[in-house]
């Protein structure tokens, strides 16, 4: 099966120890480890197999305070 890969900027920033909290709720999802963070540019990268999986994922970072940039929180 593909992977594709996601490159997510989110709206706020994070520190390398916020990674750890969102890399664990992101796992329940992906069931992957191949998840990375780029604190300084604001940006998450991860794979994914299916579409559902990356909206669940761009769920997940909205809960946790992170959401897309571009997107408009009320």
């Amino acid at each position: 099966m593909n992977h594709n890969i996601a490159r997510i900027p989110v709206q706020n920033s994070f520190c390398k120890k916020t990674c750890d909290r969102i890399r664990v709720e992101i796992e329940k999802v992906l069931n992957s480890n191949s998840i990375f963070f780029y604190p300084s540019d604001a940006l998450v990268v991860f794979n994914f197999k299916k579409a559902n999986e990356l909206s669940e994922v761009l769920n997940v970072l909205t809960a946790l305070g992170y959401p897309p940039a571009g997107d408009n929180i009320l």
